[in-house]
């Protein structure tokens, strides 16, 4: 039989164009394809032409030892109500007590100070970064926060952790391969503490927190890491768009921790409070070098109004996700379109809702966070 020649560009677009458990099989046909599959050029080639995200969703009970991950299609915008059958359902089990952040179809879980990773749940594989130690007492122990983000000019992901306590200060980077120790962040000029969640976009982390040294009696801001510079610096919230009484905007009351949620508002850079009375306040970052914000409020529908929601991120179809505060059986999901100011509801089968409430209802100790998510075939195996 004659031999057919194919060129290494052709075989390598066939392979660009295959799912991902797919190319988990073809890494065994030779040396050359398994290479060219575990490269990180055909990794990030395969980022920019894979199909729709998929919806991560991400349950994490602090009092145990596991967080269940569930990866499903995202739902079709179009419909009011939909459901998503256990067919669709990957279902990823990895330890931890958190979930941190998701940076190009990847998430950053931990628990603590201790048993930080990066974990790709297109292949539920999960990489470990050693433990380090922040300057503490016995008596109080570190409580930093962990934000993953990509230098796409390096390809590199580094993990940023960052403490709040605001007595210590310390910042710390790890990168992704390599010796993977971490080591001091630069010098940052203005002393801060970090009250959200990280939110990666476009080369930088962005997150919510206010000066500590500050002689303002208001002191809120967005800091920003960029991943490639390791470089901090801060964007101001102007005070006429604050509401009265917020000294920090992060925390209004003593006891909220996640008041608010950082979003990709198309590009930029956008804050969304948690609903109250049946509306929420919007702020959005309209010029970042004049630091001109925009302030908006938006409506629930009278059906939804009573609901007790918590916004999550917002989705490829540019609308807000939001969750019940108290866990749904089964798990809904909720829509917030900001253009045409409607909702939608999306019903996800399959998932263990009667054990997770069982453990909320004893420990209000759930956490949820939803996601876009992008299918990586970055794998961690030597």
């Amino acid at each position: 039989m004659k031999r057919i020649y194919i060129p290494l560009d052709l075989q390598i677009n066939i392979l660009l164009g295959l799912p991902l458990k797919s190319l988990s099989r073809f890494r065994c046909v030779s040396k050359l394809w398994s290479s060219i599959i575990t490269s990180r050029d055909f990794i990030n080639r395969r980022l920019n032409i894979t199909p729709p995200p998929r919806l991560l969703i991400a349950f994490a009970d602090f009092h145990g030892a596991n967080i269940l991950i569930a990866s499903t299609p995202n739902p079709n915008a179009s419909s009011y109500s939909s459901s998503s059958s256990n067919n669709d359902l990957i279902l990823v089990n990895t330890e931890g007590k958190e979930v941190y952040n998701s940076c190009q179809g990847l998430i950053c879980v931990g628990a603590g100070f201790k048993d930080v990773g990066i974990c790709n749940p297109s292949n539920r594989q999960v990489h470990s970064f050693p433990d380090f130690e922040f300057k503490y007492t016995p008596e109080v122990l570190p409580s930093p926060r962990y934000m993953l983000g990509y230098d796409p000019v390096e390809d590199q992901y580094k993990v940023l952790a960052l403490d709040d306590l605001p007595w210590r200060l310390e910042h710390k980077i790890v990168v992704l391969g390599g010796k993977e120790t971490w080591r001091e962040s630069p010098f940052v000029a203005y002393p801060h503490i970090v009250c959200t969640r990280g939110l990666y976009m476009n080369g930088a982390i962005y997150y919510g927190a206010f000066l500590e040294d500050s002689e303002s009696p208001y002191n809120s801001i967005i800091g920003r890491f960029d991943v490639r510079l390791e470089t901090f610096t801060i964007i101001k919230l102007p005070r006429k768009l604050v509401p009265t009484s917020y000294r920090n905007m992060w925390r209004p009351e003593p006891l909220v921790r996640l008041d608010k949620t950082l979003i990709d508002c198309k590009g930029t850079v956008g804050v969304v409070e948690n609903p109250r009375e049946g509306s929420f306040r919007m702020w959005v970052l309209e010029d970042a070098e004049k630091e001109v914000w925009s302030m908006n409020i938006f409506a629930l529908p009278e059906s939804f109004a009573r609901l007790d929601f918590k916004v999550m991120e917002t989705c490829s179809t540019g609308e807000v996700c939001l969750v019940l505060k108290e866990l749904s059986d089964p798990f809904c999901l909720f829509y917030y379109n900001l253009e045409e100011k409607s909702m939608r509801s999306v019903t996800i089968e399959g998932l263990p809702m009667s054990e997770l409430k069982k453990i909320q209802l004893h420990s209000f100790a759930v956490s949820v966070s939803v996601s876009d998510h992008y299918e990586n075939s970055l794998s961690f195996e030597n």
